[in-house]
């Protein structure tokens, strides 16, 4: 099947079907990306003012958890509804299969559907119920997300002057049951005055009951005539009353959702007589959030989704487990006064405790998943809340979870170089793009009519601006502290410091300026011209004429900008290079018209990127699995040539010269030789974004990763996006991710921890590992080939060839008092020693051949670790020889190291990196040292493989608590 709609939407399949219509998959022929179809059998006799403005309500909407429309549009007498496809399973699937769902899953799910309801409902003017609200409209993604699919579309659809809305038996709200039929003889005036235009109801093919309805008002409707129409059922006569439909009916269908969720059970119909969830299903404070979402009388539940999501996200500060609060604590000491007199004390004790471990638990589990999402602040505040007071015996041990998460969150070992998280900014809705000023002082960001800037370092919110209602509208940096911007009133200036207009022109969208900063060039939307305006002073002082082309636009550009065109001024801003519509491109001479470029008068070509590069013009072209690049002289006009590729293509160009991006190599062309020079490299990924700025690159791929490289093209970081990375910008030190999907910006900060170093190294040579001398005086970097020896004033001392490299079985760097070597094995069975001072050879051996499955055994105090090649690591305790533990499965264990009271374990992964893991006595995991290489003295060294090698020590809980409530107040 494939039919296009609108010249826009590619029918690829059907995929649902219900009383509504046809629900086809589908595609975006524009952004490239799957969409749903919802074909509507519905006759449409909206007005069309009507229609339209509900249609730009729902297109309007832009939320983490809730699809995004892109448009209705009418085609062979049927309303289709393009709206964003979303991945994964429906909660009505995982139910059917009965598979257990954790009370901390459900409630991370109602967090995030109560975001969305409070963002439905608080939308202007009246707010958008859902009306529907059930598991079977509820569906996880595959990163453990939710979207609320199957919001009320239908208030854009009339059906005879009516709207639609559907409920489900258990889950509607009783308001919804109360419009379904009136007892039979009931027929009195008042009923009658009472009546609403409520007519028609009918059972779905998936069993959701549906009612019509003239409005959606959250007043009783008591306008409607005498001539109330019947229906017959069994005899009874069917009258019709008006009900009061607010956002608390939302609420109570997510509290029935919610109680399904964690019992199993749908609820009973009658709201009355739902049972109350016992503590065997969940803990008392979440049935009372239950018990109060659904209470049959709308007064008396939650007036609001805000109102819901408030009382779980303060579930633990009300919880006995967690409350700190001296009058509990003088309650609790009461009770328990009087358990010892009943001899139950110990019993006492130990159920408090196990509530406050299991509550621990979850909010670390909490504090990692902000960190993972960059939230920093968030992760540091979860992980302290997890942490005991240590303030009255009922309160249980500090978890090793809780420290962990302290630990990571603080990223206290962390002493690479490199971009670290610094924190999230949360945005109204999802952005459109974002931008870093070129000191890095601000980030802004555009969303849905509007921009805001921050300032990176305190992540305040320094202003908002309002936009053209248009995903086209653009934010640019002119310097630091000023910026041009696509405002609601005309291109807009405006300084950053003051807080000031500076001054204000004609309307505008897209806007780019010269490479020198003194001009700016402007199209508002599709219009077939351009405008230029001089910085300094606002005024416009050139018309550009397109002879009736037009930039490409999207149907529906309040949604997205496909940023597939070029729109771009010359370092001097006489020479416009624009793309159009038809594919063809061309480089304006804003001085002499005669002197126009025509590079394409017309073709396939569907995405563009160009820029100036000095008299350098360079672009890419794509279509389909086809791309080109080429060059221009501009003051010669000469076409220089280019090369042809399947892979797509992306090009940024300015005065240091030309950046090119084709599958999953990024390159660099000097402005004056286009000597090329890698940049980055990304393996089995195919490059989706690119920033450059000094000494780093910043890459987006296409396994929804971002990455860091250094100068030498070395990748020196890399993290994982939930949705994808559709936005990167890096600048003077500071980095922003976002994408279409989530409501945030993260955040990253350039770290290079100098007050940590020990020595610096040349980073040109490889190495495998690094070990430190018993008297610090020295240090050996080595691998199979060999090694060096530097001083801690990072002069190289020594460096050694090792002989038969490629018959070396294993190499060990030992410590005896103050002496130290290597220790090389070859499978022959030779052992030739070198002393760590000054890589001389001190001994040789030989002895037994190696066993070839690389068994080793690591002993301590207490443990006997047995280690080998193809398993993963087991802990035996040495008096007993009883199994205690098993490490890490799918790395390598290379040392074990005891430090006071605890436990060191060395990897490297399947990857090749190195790390470490800090265990306690319980072989619990209390930290992760990311590429720890040696542990000297009680102090931690860790290798960044880029020419440093740095130390700190270990941390005590109390430091790190402290460290965490420092960080809090500061933030």
């Amino acid at each position: 099947m494939s039919q296009i709609i609108a010249g826009i939407y590619e029918i690829q399949d059907q995929i649902g079907a219900g009383g509504g219509g046809i629900v086809y998959l589908g595609r975006h022929l524009r952004l490239e990306k799957q969409i749903v179809l919802k074909a509507d059998r519905r006759t449409l006799t909206t007005k069309s003012e009507i229609l339209r403005r509900e249609v730009d309500m729902l297109k309007d909407l832009s939320h983490t958890y809730i699809p995004q429309v892109y448009d209705f549009v009418q085609e062979n007498g049927v309303v289709y509804t393009a709206m964003d496809f979303i991945e994964g399973e429906s909660l009505d699937k995982l139910l059917d299969r009965r598979e257990p769902i954790s009370q901390p899953q459900v409630i991370r799910w109602a967090c995030q559907l109560l975001e969305a309801l409070s963002y439905l409902h608080g939308r202007p003017p009246h707010g958008i119920l859902h009306g529907d609200i059930k598991p079977a409209n509820i569906i996880v993604r595959p990163d453990g997300d939710i979207c609320l699919i199957d919001y009320n579309i239908a208030l854009a659809l009339g059906e005879d002057g009516a709207v639609r809305v559907g409920f489900s038996r258990g889950y509607a709200s009783p308001e919804h049951y109360g419009l379904e039929f009136v007892r039979e003889g009931d027929t009195t005036a008042s009923a009658h005055r009472n009546a609403s235009r409520f007519s028609k109801y009918r059972r779905e093919n998936d069993g959701t009951e549906t009612m019509t309805m003239g409005d959606m008002k959250t007043e009783t409707d008591t306008d409607a005539g005498p001539d109330a129409s019947s229906a017959s059922s069994g005899g009874s006569t069917v009258g019709r009353r008006s009900v009061k439909l607010d956002v608390r009916s939302d609420i109570y269908s997510l509290g029935a959702t919610l109680y399904h969720l964690l019992s199993g059970q749908r609820p009973c119909q009658n709201a009355a007589e739902v049972a109350v969830l016992g503590p065997d299903v969940c803990s008392p404070a979440v049935s009372a959030i239950l018990q109060k979402a659904m209470n049959p009388d709308p007064d008396l539940r939650f007036q609001s989704a805000k109102d819901m999501l408030t009382a779980f996200l303060q579930l633990h500060k009300k919880d006995k487990r967690v409350i700190r609060h001296k009058r509990r604590i003088t309650a609790a000491m009461t009770v328990l006064a009087g358990v010892f007199l009943l001899g139950g004390a110990g019993a006492f004790v130990g159920l408090k405790q196990l509530e406050q471990l299991q509550t621990a638990r979850a909010l670390a589990e909490y504090s990692a998943n902000q960190l993972a999402v960059g939230d920093v602040s968030g992760a540091v505040e979860l992980a302290l809340q997890a942490i005991p007071a240590g303030k009255n015996m009922l309160e249980a041990p500090v978890t090793a979870q809780a420290q962990k998460a302290l630990t990571d969150a603080l990223g206290v070992y962390d002493l690479s170089d490199g971009f670290k998280n610094l924190d999230t900014l949360k945005l109204p809705s999802a952005p459109f793009k974002i931008a870093v000023s070129p000191e890095g002082t601000y980030v802004a960001a555009v969303y849905l009519k509007e921009a805001v800037l921050y300032e990176t370092e305190s992540r305040r919110k320094l202003v908002e601006l309002p936009l053209q209602n248009s995903a086209l509208s653009d934010v640019v940096f002119v310097d630091n502290n000023h910026i041009i911007y696509a405002g609601e009133k005309g291109l807009t200036a405006y300084d950053l410091e003051t807080q000031e207009t500076l001054w204000t022109g004609g309307a505008a969208t897209t806007v780019t300026l010269s490479g020198d900063r003194t001009l700016a060039a402007v199209v508002f939307r599709d219009e077939d011209h351009a405008a230029v305006y001089r910085l300094s002073d606002g005024k416009k002082v050139k018309d550009c004429s397109f002879e009736g082309r037009r930039l490409p636009v999207a149907v529906n550009d309040i949604f997205a900008d496909p940023a597939d065109h070029i729109f771009s001024l010359n370092e001097e801003g006489n020479l416009l290079a624009v793309s159009f519509s038809d594919g063809s491109l061309t480089v304006f001479n804003l001085e002499q018209e005669e002197d126009d470029l025509i590079l394409y008068e017309e073709s396939g070509y569907t995405h563009f990127d160009g820029g100036f590069c000095g008299p350098y013009f360079a672009f890419t072209a794509n279509k389909d699995s086809e791309s080109v690049f080429g060059l221009v002289d501009t003051e010669k006009a000469i076409y220089l040539g280019g090369y042809e590729s399947n892979d797509p293509m992306m090009l940024q160009a300015d005065k240091n010269g030309i950046y090119l991006a084709s599958g999953n190599l990024l390159e660099y062309f000097a402005p004056d030789t286009l000597e090329e020079t890698e940049l980055a490299y990304t393996a089995g990924a195919n490059i989706t974004a690119f920033a450059v700025d000094g000494s780093y690159v910043m890459t987006a791929t296409d396994d929804n990763s971002f990455s860091f490289y250094d100068s030498g093209a070395n990748k020196i970081a890399s993290e994982m996006c939930a949705e994808g990375c559709d936005f990167i910008a890096l600048s003077c030190g500071y980095a922003a991710v976002a994408n279409r999907s989530e409501t945030s910006v993260r955040l990253l900060k350039l770290e290079s921890h100098e007050e940590a170093r020990l020595l610096t190294y040349d980073a040109r040579y490889r190495h495998d590992e690094a070990r430190v001398s018993p008297n610090t005086g020295t240090a050996m970097l080595f691998d199979y080939q060999g090694f060096r020896i530097y001083d801690m004033e990072g002069e190289m001392r020594a460096e050694v060839e090792l002989p038969d490299p490629e018959h070396i079985y294993d190499q060990q760097f030992v410590r005896d008092g103050e002496n130290a070597w290597l220790e090389v094995i070859w499978y022959d069975g030779t052992v030739r020693r070198y002393r760590a001072e000054d890589g001389a050879p001190a001994s040789e051996i030989r002895g037994e051949a190696p066993r070839e499955d690389l068994y080793e055994e690591f002993y301590t105090k207490r443990y006997r670790i047995a280690s080998s090649l193809h398993g993963a690591p087991e802990v035996y305790d040495i008096k007993t020889g009883r199994l205690l533990a098993t490490l890490e499965k799918d790395s390598y264990l290379t040392y074990v190291t005891e430090v006071g009271e605890y436990l060191v374990t060395e990897y490297i992964s399947a990857a090749g990196e190195r790390y470490g893991i800090l265990l306690n006595r319980e072989l619990e995991t209390l930290a992760y040292l990311p590429k720890l290489c040696d542990i000297v003295d009680d102090m931690l060294v860790f290798d960044d493989q880029s020419g440093n090698l740095r130390q700190c020590r270990l941390y005590s809980l109390q430091e790190l608590v402290a460290l965490g409530e420092a960080y809090t107040k500061s933030n």
